[in-house]
């Protein structure tokens, strides 16, 4: 869905800017796995072919001739990883698209690498950023990403605050739901009263871990995330509860509510799309097709795991390794597609 190298318009309204494929922490539940970091012997890496300013000129010139897109996720990667003059520049040329009305930062870096935030330069640059911003009517968050309470450390707090004190509209958290971590009410509620009381973080969405190799162990089912939401409601306001979202492959992130349709016994679950990629834009039944997502089969009653190991001809002890190889063939089917 690259409409430019590195600018995703997946959404009607939104896109995504993939400005460098380094983060300061690789994590192996990336979400953007196919792209950020050197390329293991589960997967090649997509490797950028333009000159950096090439890319970020290219990204330009499509959203100015493209008044549909109002908002525009900054990410990478990690914006933490790109010198703060480059960036600035990148932030200053967005804002002047009378489109853009938000700007969104993407950075695991206020977690992993709080420092960063707190440097003389960068701070002066966001309140730069962030004045010329509020000028213009436009809102500039800052999107991190933690998993788990205890990564809510002082340093963070302190991080958080010198951004919001340059003036940017908020700071929200995206997190991956990662069993044995935080798929569980309490631990899930802890994280979400630390990130509000202990660094003014808006709890956001909590996604469920991608159909990525190797990943098995932490995904959840979607009747377990459904469960999950529901344990978490009312114990926080209603501006902090953060939602519960399923990325469909081909559909985009839904709310784990939001299915069409679910086989429990096989882990099976169907959605639809309300709207139109690039990929299917001259598809009439784009939004009438069904889309499947898979339950990790050790998730399923036993029924349902015997049903996968007679399907591919497999027996139970090799159930794990079925796990594995299924996954990685999906995520060849996607790079496939």
């Amino acid at each position: 869905m690259w409409v430019a190298e590195g600018l995703t318009h997946r959404y009607p309204t939104k896109v995504l800017a993939e400005l460098l494929p380094t983060c300061p922490q690789y994590c192996g539940h990336c979400t953007r796995m196919d792209l950020v970091g050197n390329s293991t012997p589960v997967i090649d890496k997509l490797k950028f072919a333009g000159k950096p300013n090439d890319r970020l000129g290219e990204m330009m010139d499509y959203l100015r001739r493209t008044p549909s897109v109002r908002d525009v996720v900054v990410s990478g990667g990690d914006v933490a990883n790109m010198p703060w003059p480059r960036l600035e520049d990148f932030l200053t040329k967005l804002l002047e698209i009378e489109n853009i009305r938000d700007i969104r930062l993407a950075t695991k870096a206020l977690i992993g690498l709080p420092q960063h935030w707190l440097q003389d330069d960068v701070r002066a640059g966001m309140e730069r950023v962030a004045t010329t911003a509020r000028e213009r009517g436009v809102s500039v968050a800052i999107h991190t990403h933690t998993n788990h309470a205890n990564s809510v450390t002082p340093i963070v707090a302190r991080a958080t605050r010198a951004m919001l004190d340059t003036g940017i509209r908020d700071v929200r958290n995206q997190g991956v739901l990662l069993n044995g971590v935080n798929a569980d009410p309490h631990a899930l509620l802890d994280l979400c009263f630390r990130l509000l009381d202990g660094a003014q973080i808006m709890p956001y969405y909590f996604y469920m871990c991608d159909m990525i190799p190797f990943a098995e162990h932490w995904r959840v089912s979607v009747a377990d995330a459904q469960r999950l939401q529901h344990h978490i409601m009312g114990y926080l306001p209603g501006f902090a509860t953060p939602r519960i979202v399923c990325d469909v492959p081909f559909v985009g992130k839904r709310w784990v509510h939001q299915l069409a349709d679910y086989d429990t016994e096989r882990g099976i679950s169907y959605w639809t799309k309300n709207y139109r990629t690039s990929i299917e834009a001259a598809d009439p039944e784009a939004l009438n097709r069904t889309f499947e997502y898979y339950d990790p089969i050790h998730t399923l009653p036993e029924s349902g795991q015997q049903w996968w190991a007679q399907h591919a001809d497999l027996d139970s002890t090799a159930l794990k390794a079925a796990e594995v190889a299924e996954a990685s063939r999906r995520m060849a089917a996607l790079q496939a597609y």
